[in-house]
């Protein structure tokens, strides 16, 4: 076994130094040491006197460190090099490039922007549908309630023709209707619901009061689209079909539904039956 010292822990020569940090090294050390007087005492070091050494240059400081760090003493010449010829780099944050300003979108702009979901309505009826349709058409009731459709519509910015084909879907004009789950009437209003938009649960029977809720509803669920989708400025007649169609979907699954989220399959079919009913002579209104 080599009982020598490792070359590691050797303290660098003068020669093994770049010419800058070899003047620092070859420099003679004018600095003062630390003066123990009492330490052959075992006094603690509370008790011993201490003068306090003059500042060594900051290389200098470094290259003497070198005894007791396992690097190679050239290495900390390389560093001081490199940092000297480093000294102009500044270590401030470049300066923050400004956002471009925002461009207000016009309406007709906001219509025509990729819609985030669709579904597609059959060209062909399919047979439930048709059922139901011909029972509507034979309802003589299915005309009987255009005019308070049209009035509570026109009142809320909305398309009558939207508001019919969900009269027809939800209760095919009965105006006393029950659902399983509890709703009632021409536009199946739940009662609590009704409530929240100002109509008393008692009075859901009566089909002005029915369609005055289910209309509150529906343009309740039409502003929230609005502020989620920011198409402030467009009417709500006007809206893009995609949009309708998350519209009605909420009016039947519930408000969570305006956003990114899978259909229940009822829903999709509940919604497929409404623009169904849309596109029929069933959503025609009476000249008032």
């Amino acid at each position: 076994m080599d009982s020598g010292t490792p070359d590691e822990l050797i303290s660098p020569s003068a020669e093994d130094l770049s010419p800058r940090s070899r003047a620092a090294f070859l420099e003679p050390h004018t600095h003062e040491s630390l003066v123990l007087p009492s330490a052959a005492a075992g006094l603690p070091h509370s008790h011993l006197g201490v003068r306090r050494r003059a500042r060594r240059p900051q290389p200098l400081l470094a290259l003497n460190t070198v005894a007791f760090l396992p690097a190679a003493g050239y290495e900390f010449g390389r560093y001081f090099d490199a940092a000297a010829s480093r000294a102009g780099l500044s270590l401030a944050q470049p300066p923050r490039a400004e956002a471009p300003p925002r461009v207000r979108t016009r309406p007709e702009e906001k219509l025509s922007k990729p819609f985030p979901f669709v579904l597609d309505i059959p060209a062909v009826p399919p047979m439930p549908f048709e059922r139901a349709f011909r029972r509507v058409v034979l309802k003589k009731e299915s005309e009987g309630y255009d005019s308070l459709i049209g009035r509570y519509a026109e009142e809320a910015g909305l398309d009558p023709r939207l508001v019919k084909s969900i009269v027809a879907a939800e209760s095919e004009f009965t105006a006393r209707a029950v659902s399983p789950a509890g709703a009632l009437g021409l536009m199946q209003v739940m009662p609590a619901t009704a409530e929240y938009m100002g109509v008393p649960r008692t009075s859901l029977f009566d089909p002005e009061e029915n369609v005055r809720a289910g209309t509150r509803y529906l343009t309740y669920l039409f502003a929230r689209a609005w502020k989620r989708y920011h198409l402030e400025g467009v009417p709500y007649a006007k809206a893009p079909a995609w949009l309708v169609q998350r519209v009605i979907a909420a009016y039947n699954a519930g408000p969570r539904f305006l956003k990114h989220r899978p259909l229940y399959a009822q829903t999709r079919d509940y919604v497929r039956k409404v623009l169904l009913f849309y596109r029929s002579r069933v959503s025609a209104l009476a000249a008032r």
